[in-house]
């Protein structure tokens, strides 16, 4: 039952390393040891094409797998922006293009989603609107996967999340930075937006027809007050309301220059109900409960991205839950010193009974350190 005392990352294990001696310890999702290095790896399911998932030391990880999370964000990121452009250019965008990008952000999610959620909501990869999408997008897989939707409908969710607004990105950055009320035209551009997005699927294809429910409908809200069909309850399409849940957390946690951003409070950290209204305010009241509750259950008090202040005074960043229990975080790691210093290297921090203890949430202090190399924190290198 020993748990790690080093920065964890997942790999995929090689077919070729099955039947051979562990290059490393290797542990389970809890962050206990399964094999010690050396002991022989047995694939031990009965369906053995299916892919045996480990956490390891980072030191290790790149010794097995040459993925990376942050990087593969990015390049999405950037396609995505391309894409959005070229949109509106009216230049050509093809047919499989943004379903590939829609695969490829379920592979990386899937992969390891804790680095991808931290570095959604640290990073400061793409403009706003670009980095919006993807962080609604793997709000709603955490969603989805927790309903128990199939991988083609979680697809399904990642696309019509990065397409939503695709057509109206540069409305908006110019309500991201807005500081007043919108005008009529930005004000027509929100009415409209769901509509426009819905029209472009449509445009590039059948293969799109199964997004433009959710992409239509992700501003409607089950009390009847939403648009553009004013859709009530059960009327609006799973997917749409699991949108929508996304789409506000998304916004609440990043704010915008209007609207300060909120964050999660530690005192609130023990009842769910509470920390809920904290975190939703009066936008929990027209969207789907149930939805709300469940992504909150699978982020947990500590999601990841969380920057924290610990009991040594270091500032340090959650980067790993621990799934079921609500006391601690899986694994935090420290980034500053006492002083705000940032730290050579990012550095493993237990926390817990008779240990290092979090004493404040600090992501007010996630300006500071913009600029930091957030994929350190989870153990991979840029």
């Amino acid at each position: 039952m020993s748990m790690s005392t080093s920065i964890l990352r997942p790999v995929v294990m090689p077919p070729e390393l099955i039947g051979h001696p562990a290059p490393c310890d290797l542990f389970n999702a809890s962050g206990v040891l399964l094999l010690r290095a050396g002991a022989l790896i047995v694939h031990g399911r009965r369906d053995p094409s299916q892919p045996l998932r480990f956490l390891c030391p980072a030191a290790f990880a790149a010794r097995i797998s040459h993925a990376h999370p942050a990087r593969e964000l990015s390049r999405i990121a950037a396609t995505l922006a391309d894409i959005s452009e070229r949109i509106a250019r009216k230049a050509h965008v093809s047919a499989s293009e943004l379903r590939e990008l829609a695969r490829d952000l379920l592979e990386v999610w899937l992969l390891d989603a804790d680095a991808c959620l931290g570095f959604a909501r640290l990073g400061r990869f793409a403009r706003s609107s670009v980095r919006h999408a993807i962080h609604v997008a793997l709000l709603a897989l955490e969603s989805g996967s927790a309903s128990g939707l199939p991988s083609q409908n979680l697809t399904t969710l990642a696309g019509a999340a990065l397409s939503m607004n695709l057509p109206r990105f540069a409305l908006h950055d110019e309500m991201f930075d807005l500081s007043g009320a919108p005008d009529d035209a930005q004000r027509r551009g929100i009415g409209e937006h769901p509509i426009e997005s819905a029209r472009l699927l449509r445009r590039l294809g059948k293969d799109y027809e199964d997004w433009v429910p959710a992409v239509i409908c992700h501003h409607e809200n089950v009390d009847g007050s939403g648009y553009p069909g004013g859709l009530r309850g059960a009327s609006i399409p799973l997917t749409a309301r699991i949108l929508r849940v996304a789409d506000t957390l998304a916004a609440r946690l990043s704010g915008r220059k209007a609207r300060a951003p909120v964050y999660w409070n530690l005192n609130h950290a023990g009842d769910a109900s509470l920390l809920t209204r904290h975190v939703f305010g009066a936008d929990l009241a027209r969207m789907d409960k149930s939805l709300v509750n469940q992504l909150m259950r699978a982020l947990g008090p500590f999601p990841p991205g969380s920057l924290v202040r610990l009991s040594n005074r270091e500032l340090a960043v959650v980067t790993r839950r621990r799934f079921g229990s609500a006391s601690q975080p899986r694994q935090v790691v420290a980034i500053a010193d006492t002083f705000g210093r940032p730290l050579d290297a990012p550095m493993f921090r237990a926390t817990g009974p008779g240990l290092l203890a979090i004493r404040a949430y600090a992501q007010d202090e996630s300006g500071r350190h913009h600029a930091h190399n957030w994929g350190r924190a989870w153990g991979y290198e840029l």
